[in-house]
């Protein structure tokens, strides 16, 4: 089952991760947050107890599809896949979306593993980082 959490403001949403020390502003890390529209302001938080790979199928893959499509890391534009109609299912275009999901986090998910791309598995470090992500988000302590 998905559980959705309304944000506290759209600011929020697209705000940077910045530490301030003796004046100076040093930036310690970087965190793009997806650039969503008005009317979609809720997270989809997903129950993840599995490591996913291409063949798995679940509610969860379904929350995960959820997620990046919401995050705009879009599985498919149109048919299984697409926003609102996320499938149960993954499939080579959950890998694509979790892979581009992955590069542009690669700090977090692929440096720490020695990885320099992403590999559509969404594992302990994928998840880890999501799970980091919504807590930014929803501005819970860490």
């Amino acid at each position: 089952m998905t559980t959705y959490l309304r944000l506290k403001s759209l600011y929020s949403i697209r705000s940077l991760v910045i530490t301030m020390i003796i004046g100076m502003f040093v930036i310690t890390s970087i965190v793009v947050l997806p650039k969503i529209s008005s009317a979609d302001t809720t997270i989809p938080l997903c129950e993840i107890t599995r490591n996913l790979k291409v063949g798995d199928t679940g509610l969860d893959v379904q929350c995960l599809q959820r997620y990046l499509n919401w995050a705009g890391y879009t599985v498919s534009s149109t048919g299984f896949g697409s926003p609102g109609n996320e499938s149960v299912y993954f499939g080579p275009l959950t890998a694509s979306a979790v892979t581009r999901w992955q590069n542009a986090n690669a700090s977090k998910v692929l440096l720490p593993a020695g990885l320099s791309s992403g590999t559509g598995y969404f594992g302990p470090l994928s998840f880890g980082w999501y799970v980091s992500l919504v807590r930014i988000q929803l501005d819970l302590p860490a």
